[in-house]
């Protein structure tokens, strides 16, 4: 058994050139040993043997590193790491399926737009003292009383607080 052949058993078509890599999905790297070193840069593109199919591989960034695999598991000194984005994949995977839509101007006091069960509530403090006064639910205006009196909220309120306060 060759043990050398397991440390690097993807093969890269590189520019023409194959070479044998290691690739950490992951990760999204890709480590290729090479003795000549390859022509290649960020933006191309290269291919991953993967049985009778191949795999377009986008170079992100590269590094070459010379002497960087110390000999172990390839007779070549340098190693090239590159970071890729699998480009085949792409039109696959659930990120690129979802779409954005542009729905324009939507008003109302509670609204709800997309799929992640939230929800968000603007209600002004003039409509609130409204819909309580009207309400003639003493807890509740007894209870926002309370809140308006209360000298952090009259401060961030300001001198509404007092016209809010005669509403109740």
């Amino acid at each position: 058994m060759d043990f050398d052949a397991l440390a690097y058993p993807e093969k890269i078509v590189i520019a023409g050139s194959e070479f044998s890599g290691q690739r950490n999905i992951s990760k999204g790297t890709l480590l290729v040993p090479y003795t000549d070193e390859p022509d290649i840069g960020i933006g191309d593109i290269i291919i991953q043997k993967s049985g009778k199919r191949e795999i377009e591989l986008k170079i992100i960034d590269a590094q070459f590193q010379a002497g960087g695999t110390l000999g172990v598991g390839t007779k070549h000194n340098n190693l090239l790491t590159l970071k890729v984005e699998n480009l085949t994949a792409q039109p696959h995977t659930k990120n690129a399926q979802s779409s954005t839509f542009n729905i324009g101007s939507i008003t109302g006091e509670q609204v709800q737009v997309g799929n992640n069960n939230s929800q968000s509530v603007n209600i002004s403090i003039q409509n609130l003292v409204d819909a309580v006064a009207r309400s003639g639910d003493q807890e509740a205006k007894s209870a926002l009383r309370k809140l308006l009196e209360n000298s952090t909220v009259a401060s961030i309120v300001g001198a509404g607080a007092a016209a809010l306060l005669g509403m109740l």
